[in-house]
């Protein structure tokens, strides 16, 4: 059985400090204002600080995400005195906000179905609980009320990677080929966001055991490449071609018997790996060994490296120094 999207217990009372609540989502079905700014996505620490303070507000002080988090938005809620930080995880998000207002303020966080809710002390700060993201696009809808109450225009996007085969409880390296070969038994994330490109569930006769799925990245320092996964894998049978995928979204299950699974630089359309044309049977390519250090820097064990090599030529337009690249955009 292919695992649901993540899912969160919330604790039974709305609008504590420091608390979530599972609320009604009703209240974020409102249109944003239409003065309320743009919205795009990345580091922002300026977004209209200056609007709609109370007459004994302050600029609050843009807050700051738990070390190791992606702030995917920064910035004052259009209208209000609170400053957010919108924070993502593995498959889940969360708010810090400050108040710059001498009174009490609110901040809820919302992902289509539901709404968890936190109260901003005047002139303090306060952290709402993690929800998992909105399955179809990977967002959450952010909020807040204090002189008036307002909602962030956009709703920031999930855009961090994460290791694909953290939820894989016996997972067990094995070779590297044109991929990174894996063992165990468990949920296979996507990576990062991006959208499914190929999907063939058991019924691809290219690869051992059928199975083969592709996807495209859209954010992050890997951005327009593509990853494939195959092999002796269940597809998660609510994703298709085209489906938006982020790294919440279960591509499929592990099943824990030869050949496992692969995964790797893949080629757009095309069904097979990004140095297909150049492989031999049994030697460690370029690319193969580029994959695992992406996977290494996400805190996935390192593939198997063999004695054959030098059956791909070195690969050009691919970063070499995944960790470093990817501290700069966590």
């Amino acid at each position: 059985m292919v695992p649901s999207t993540l899912t969160h217990p919330f604790l039974a009372a709305c609008g504590l400090a420091w608390t979530a609540a599972a609320c009604s989502a009703g209240d974020l079905n409102s249109s944003p204002p239409q003065d309320a700014g743009s919205l795009d996505g990345g580091r922002t620490d300026d977004a209209g600080l200056d609007a709609g303070h109370a007459g004994d507000a302050s600029t609050p002080a843009a807050p700051q995400c738990n070390t190791g988090d992606r702030s995917e938005w920064s910035g004052l809620i259009p209208n209000t005195t609170l400053a957010v930080a919108v924070c993502s995880k593995c498959g889940e998000s969360y708010v810090v906000a400050s108040n710059g207002s001498s009174s009490p303020g609110e901040v809820s966080v919302n992902n289509g179905s539901t709404t968890i809710m936190a109260t901003v002390p005047a002139g303090g700060t306060a952290m709402t609980a993690t929800l998992a993201d909105n399955p179809a696009d990977g967002t959450v809808s952010v909020c807040g009320t204090t002189v008036s109450r307002s909602c962030l225009p956009v709703a920031p996007q999930n855009n961090q990677y994460c290791n694909p085969y953290r939820d894989v409880p016996n997972l067990a390296p094995k070779r590297i080929d044109q991929g990174v070969d894996y063992g165990g038994a468990g949920p296979i994330y996507a990576l990062g966001p991006g959208h499914i490109d190929l999907y063939r569930n058991r019924n691809d006769s290219g690869w051992p055991s059928g199975t083969f799925v592709s996807y495209k990245l859209s954010a992050g320092p890997a951005s327009g490449k593509v990853i494939y996964l195959a092999e002796n894998i269940d597809l998660n049978p609510a994703l298709h071609s085209g489906s938006f995928v982020y790294n919440g979204t279960v591509l499929g299950t592990l099943v824990n018997a030869f050949p496992y699974s692969e995964s790797g630089w893949g080629v757009q359309g095309a069904g097979y790996t990004a140095e297909h044309s150049c492989y031999v049977e049994g030697c460690d390519t370029v690319l193969g060994n580029n994959f695992n250090q992406l996977l290494v820097c996400l805190s996935a064990p390192s593939g198997i490296t063999g004695s054959q090599t030098g059956c791909c030529p070195s690969a050009s337009g691919w970063p070499t120094d995944w960790c470093t690249l990817l501290a700069g955009w966590q």
